[in-house]
């Protein structure tokens, strides 16, 4: 399926100029946590104690890391521990993930629903990237980020368009996003949106990519492309099979997909058991 777009606006500006959509600021902890990582006297310390001032960002990054994808049996206690177990380019990954939410929440249970999956889909990438590294070497920080930001042009599209959310049909748990739908109605959909806010934060090229190709399987693989998609796309048709709904589109994209993961259609079903066996320590 190809992504279905008109005009798409070349700069981040001309998006705002043309639509009036507000593109979130980047938030001030990500931008001293960038500030600090350039300084040559650079410290993890620094990091934690930048982290640890705000104790949202602090209590996600617990609960992501009392995952098998990051834990490794060990539970941190406080952000140092953190990046001593996950990494320091992997935590500050999932600080942007959890940023974006933050940032992007809107308001109504609309959004409430819509950040709660999101999440679940972000959480389940993680386990699949972690399980399928050494055939796709998408790290699951990487997954986690791409799976938090690839529909955050939602949220945004809803709060410019007040109708947005019912002319697009997304009441329903089971509905996606039309491309061809918003492209009609508001001449840019929620993939590009959310590709200029991923590239004014600074986040790495991968997943730049992976949200605005996020519809799509690109013949380009620069950067693992293709299987950070191929995962997100994973990571949803298990939420959905999980909440007992259906994915019209697993028929068209599922094959390649599985082909890209190196998964076999026939062994899909022991998958998903063990991917949910995984995902569910998150809840304990």
């Amino acid at each position: 399926m190809q992504n279905a777009r008109s005009t798409i606006p070349d700069t981040a500006e001309a998006l705002l100029d043309s639509t009036a959509v507000l593109l979130p600021a980047k938030p001030h902890l990500l931008m001293e946590i960038d500030n600090l990582m350039r300084t040559p006297d650079f410290e993890v310390g620094d990091l934690a104690e930048s982290i640890s001032r705000d104790p949202g960002v602090l209590s996600a990054l617990f609960k992501l890391c009392r995952s098998p994808a990051y834990s490794r049996g060990r539970a941190p206690s406080n952000a140092e521990q953190v990046l001593m177990l996950v990494g320091l380019s992997q935590t500050v990954n999932l600080v942007r993930g959890i940023a974006i939410r933050q940032v992007a929440s809107g308001a109504g249970p609309q959004m409430t629903h819509f950040w709660a999956r999101c999440d679940e889909i972000a959480a389940i990438a993680s386990q699949i990237a972690s399980e399928r590294v050494a055939v796709c070497n998408v790290f699951p920080d990487q997954a986690y980020l791409a799976a938090m930001f690839h529909d955050c042009g939602v949220p945004l599209l809803c709060t410019r368009f007040p109708e947005y959310w019912k002319r697009l049909n997304l009441d329903d748990d089971a509905a996606w996003v039309d491309l061809a739908l918003e492209n009609t109605s508001y001449r840019l959909d929620h993939a590009t949106v959310g590709y200029w806010v991923a590239r004014n934060w600074g986040l790495p090229e991968l997943i730049v990519q992976a949200i605005q190709h996020h519809h799509t399987m690109p013949d380009d693989d620069t950067f693992g492309l293709r299987s950070t998609i191929g995962i997100v796309a994973l990571a949803t048709h298990i939420y959905l099979r999980n909440k007992g709904l259906g994915d019209p589109s697993w028929a068209v994209r599922g094959p390649e997909i599985l082909a890209e993961l190196g998964i076999h259609a026939a062994a899909l079903d022991e998958y998903i058991d063990e991917i949910n066996e995984r995902h569910v320590s998150l809840a304990v």
